[in-house]
């Protein structure tokens, strides 16, 4: 779907987005303009175009645990937190807002960090508002903390 945001992505249109890890059906990248206070927040993506995770077929299942669970662990050494919380939106009226199934991994160390995960849009606002509508991802800052990741994942050998 040439209009949505992740195919553009999938399909080589990465401006800035920092790729945390890749297989044949997935793609994980930071979240460009959220962050927690222990790290970046990742999505996780099917390659395959799915409304949402409801339309995600059986098949891609088991991968798709699989790389919730080596995002999720190479997050907690990478940030030294205990703390993931794992979620996704499923229509509009749950808060979807980009209509491509994906998957939300965010390392917690703080109750600030909990309210991110369940009032993102709330964040979004405050955000603008505290930085002056300034919405600029720090790419240097983006590029650090997905390198942490890329490097517990590097150990793991996946």
């Amino acid at each position: 779907m040439s209009e949505c945001k992740f195919c553009q992505i999938i399909n080589n249109n990465r401006n800035d987005d920092e790729v945390v890890f890749e297989t044949d059906n997935f793609i994980v990248l930071t979240d460009k303009y959220r962050r927690t206070s222990a790290g970046a927040i990742c999505l996780i993506i099917p390659k395959m175009h799915f409304e949402n995770l409801l339309e995600t077929p059986k098949e891609n299942g088991n991968e798709l645990l699989e790389v919730v669970t080596v995002i999720s662990k190479s997050m907690q050494k990478a940030y030294n937190c205990n703390g993931i919380r794992i979620w996704t939106a499923v229509n509009r009226e749950a808060g979807q807002s980009i209509f491509h199934s994906h998957i939300h991994i965010l390392p917690c160390k703080s109750i600030k960090d909990r309210f991110i995960a369940v009032f993102p849009g709330i964040y979004d606002i405050l955000r603008k508002i505290f930085t002056f509508g300034n919405n600029r991802p720090d790419k240097k800052i983006s590029f650090e903390l997905a390198e942490k990741i890329r490097q517990e994942i590097a150990k793991i050998n996946v």
